[in-house]
């Protein structure tokens, strides 16, 4: 089921955006001209992504620096989560389909 979460020139102003879709919180990010949605969860601790650093297709959660992909919610190095003790079925977050309609950003959750 597709919700609506936000205006595409919103995202592009702030790069970064909380949602809150059927109980869950969410991630929207705008970046190389993309839009992401993730869980908007660190593996590691739990804490939100929302001030971590994007760079292209990845997030750092401002906490460890720990990098997870903005495609596939993986976990970007086994040698980061192997120092952060995360065990194999903890090293990635949901992602959400996007779709764009006009200027409108649903997602599927």
């Amino acid at each position: 089921m597709e919700h609506y979460v936000a205006n595409i020139n919103t995202l592009r102003e702030q790069e970064i955006m909380q949602v809150e879709v059927m109980y869950r919180s969410v991630l929207l990010i705008y970046s190389d001209e993309k839009i992401y949605a993730i869980e908007d969860k660190c593996p590691h601790q739990g804490i939100s992504l929302a001030t971590g650093r994007v760079d292209g297709e990845v997030i750092r959660c401002k906490d460890h620096g720990l990098s997870i992909s903005l495609k596939t919610g993986a976990v970007t190095s086994d040698r980061q989560a192997a120092f952060l003790r995360l065990g194999q079925n903890s090293r990635a977050v949901s992602t959400y389909s996007v779709l764009l309609k006009g200027e409108k950003i649903y997602i599927s959750v």
